[in-house]
């Protein structure tokens, strides 16, 4: 039994790893390159924007990602919102894309679709800066 519970442990300690925080662009082309998986992590309130902005943190593992030409990330990811302040208690997709440059500028544009008709209602967008505010995990 104790040699059981050791194996298993052993295991799972191999398979359970943290990620790891992406500090430069090229760590970010690099992940991407070698296939694993990215995680957008974002401080509203270091970001900057036309309308105001939440105290919040926010988390996004994105749905695709691409390296365009060496100088920019791209990423995209959409979900279903009841909370988007456009229009509270109203089904939604809010539709982000981002992108990273080179100099570890973030942009994300976020567009609000209605969830039945797909209509547009409305897009938003905020900047940030990788390592404050906008932060990489792979």
């Amino acid at each position: 039994m104790k040699k059981m519970f050791v194996a298993v442990f052993a295991l799972c300690s191999f398979t359970a790893q943290a990620a790891v925080e992406l500090e430069t662009f090229q760590n970010v082309v690099d992940a991407i390159a070698e296939g694993k998986r990215i995680t957008f992590v974002i401080n509203l309130k270091k970001c900057t924007s036309e309308m105001p902005l939440n105290s919040a943190i926010v988390s996004v593992t994105p749905n695709a990602v691409m390296v365009v030409g060496d100088n920019r990330v791209t990423a995209s990811d959409r979900h279903f919102t009841l909370d988007d302040p456009m229009a509270r208690g109203t089904p939604m997709f809010d539709y982000s894309k981002f992108n990273l440059d080179s100099e570890g500028e973030a942009s994300i544009k976020t567009t609000v679709l209605n969830a039945s008709s797909y209509e547009r209602l409305g897009s938003y967008q905020m900047n940030c800066k990788l390592g404050d505010g906008f932060k990489v995990f792979g």
